[in-house]
């Protein structure tokens, strides 16, 4: 269970996020969206308390975010970023293996049984092939992929992906989504952001919209995201319709762009 009761977030005197109020749950599929600058990449670092509040307060799994330390927090919540990277040239294997250490005291280095959890993970994501292969030298999608292995191999139920799709082509993009639904189908709870809206309607059991500073709305996507306020989030033109019982968010071409909102 991911908590957030009156949350505020500020950088000095600046208030960033004010009032955020939400609870997720196991098994849920919850989408971050919002416009540049709206705040989300603020409210990931403090969910992972990078950041503390300025008011009001996180929990996980019923205890407040403040009473866990580094390693117990690294043990629940795991963080996939929006582009890996890899400095040296590590095997996929090498790379979900060190998700492992999060369990593993100071010094101490993965063994047989965290050897055990990383195969484990490379096989649940369909990815045991490239385990051998240079991180580096693999697709994007297939890199996103042992990223997420990497946390599953952390043994964390609760994932944050901050952007998980932004870098992938339509097929790659496809491929990492139904990974993903295959963990909250196994109970994981996800919170990712993302730009998509299609991605909440076809993928997502919540979306949260941020919109200054505050929750604009938070509730099941076909009933929270509307044609009026995606307009007014990205102050473009567009239409939610109804395809095949599904909802889609369309461009409406030749519509009045709002410029100087980049």
């Amino acid at each position: 269970m991911l908590k957030a009761q009156n949350l505020s977030i500020a950088y000095g005197h600046k208030t960033v996020l004010e009032d955020i109020s939400f609870t997720f749950e196991a098994g849920e599929s919850v989408f971050l969206l919002g416009k540049n600058g709206a705040g989300k990449s603020t409210l990931f670092k403090a969910l992972l308390g990078f950041l503390s509040p300025a008011s009001g307060t996180i929990e996980i799994n019923d205890k407040n975010l403040a009473a866990y330390s580094q390693k117990e927090l690294a043990q629940t919540i795991a963080y996939i970023p929006q582009k890996p990277n890899a400095v040296f040239p590590y095997t996929v294997f090498e790379m979900v293996l060190m998700g492992t250490t999060a369990q593993l005291h100071a010094l101490q280095t993965p063994g047989a049984k965290e050897e055990k959890r990383a195969i484990a993970a490379l096989e649940r994501l369909n990815i045991w092939r490239l385990a051998e292969r240079p991180f580096p030298q693999i697709s994007g999608g297939e890199q996103q992929l042992a990223i997420i292995a990497r946390a599953i191999a952390q043994n964390s139920r609760i994932l944050l992906m901050d952007e998980p799709c932004a870098s992938l082509d339509y097929g790659n993009q496809i491929m990492v989504l139904e990974m993903i639904d295959q963990l909250v189908q196994d109970g994981y709870l996800i919170f990712q952001s993302s730009h998509d809206p299609n991605h909440a309607f076809q993928y997502g059991s919540k979306a949260v919209v941020l919109n200054r500073r505050h929750l604009e709305v938070s509730g099941a996507p076909a009933e929270v995201l509307t044609s009026e306020l995606l307009q007014k989030i990205y102050q473009v033109p567009l239409e939610v319709v109804e395809v095949q019982d599904e909802k889609v968010v369309l461009p409406i071409k030749g519509g009045k762009m709002h410029v100087g909102n980049l």
